[in-house]
């Protein structure tokens, strides 16, 4: 989430904050101890739009996979201003 600073997002529930250890309540769905600890908990408010929700998605989907590349080439992702 560094590489997307315009969303305000967490790795995990409030009352775990700091914590390393995947979340129970995700291991019980049936996640893997990997995915569990790469969830992110997103919070709409109550004057959320969907326009805000759209770009969140989008930002966090295009960093995401700019990382994944730069990662399968040895770089490191920088923040892309596209």
């Amino acid at each position: 989430m560094a590489q997307t600073p315009e969303v305000a997002a967490s790795t995990g529930s409030a009352c775990h904050a700091g914590s390393t250890k995947p979340s129970a309540v995700l291991l019980a769905m049936g996640l893997t101890r990997e995915q569990a600890l790469g969830a992110l908990r997103l919070s709409l408010g109550r004057w959320s739009t969907l326009s805000e929700i759209d770009e969140a998605a989008s930002l966090i989907v295009h960093n995401a996979r700019q990382k994944n590349v730069l990662s399968r080439n040895g770089a490191t992702a920088v923040r892309s201003h596209s």
